[in-house]
């Protein structure tokens, strides 16, 4: 039986299933280009978002956008927190004065525990004989057996995504993605997939190069 990890939100990037990306939606239906995007993710744990911001950043930048880490720039915005209704519009105007014009967003949205059945593993031996009545003919013949069931519980994590225009008056989402994690034991490895996971569908489906 795994034990639950707990650990702050950011720490909790990694799984052994072989993707994390659940779905995604170009919302606005289109792809566009930034001059700059600022990557955000939110938790309370500095040392996880420093993490996770610089890797999103760095592998936008090897894809040929212009991309920040927010922990490395504006650092006076609460740009890691929940901002209520009177702070977006100052926050909006600090990034659009700073010169960015799209933002992208990671939040923790939901946590899930989980039982799994998992079946037991088939064994199988080859056993020896002696057959037939024409002198001595020696076979083998199989016999399968099968281990013991066992119940594997843990905790799955949802994270969702989002990709902001600035541009847009009216709020500007422009495409949002699901992101599920079970079991997350290494930063750096959960880090680096969930990025490159997340900079691919963007490419793929919502900036333009």
């Amino acid at each position: 039986m795994k034990k639950m990890i707990f650990l702050p939100v950011l720490l909790l990037f990694l799984t052994g299933c072989s993707t994390y990306l659940a779905q995604s939606e170009n919302i606005s239906q289109q792809k566009k280009s930034y001059d700059k995007i600022l990557v955000v993710g939110r938790t309370s744990s500095t040392a996880a978002r420093v993490l996770f911001e610089r890797e999103v950043a760095s592998q936008l930048q090897a894809k040929g956008v212009s991309a920040e880490a927010s922990t490395d720039h504006l650092k006076e915005l609460p740009l890691g927190e929940n901002p209520g209704t009177g702070d977006r519009g100052a926050i909006r105007e600090s990034l659009v004065n700073a010169g960015y014009d799209g933002v992208i967003v990671t939040n923790l949205v939901d946590t899930q525990q989980y039982t799994d059945v998992i079946p037991g593993t088939p064994r199988t031996a080859y056993v020896g004989g002696r057959y037939g009545r024409f002198g001595q003919y020696y076979g083998t013949y199989p016999i399968t057996t099968w281990g013991p069931d066992y119940v594997e519980t843990g905790t799955r994590y949802v994270f969702e995504s989002t990709l902001y225009s600035l541009d847009e008056a009216n709020g500007g989402l422009q495409w949002v993605g699901t992101f599920r994690l079970q079991d997350p034991t290494d930063i750096r490895k959960a880090v680096g997939k969930y990025a490159s996971e997340l900079t691919a569908a963007l490419m793929l489906e919502s900036i333009a190069p």
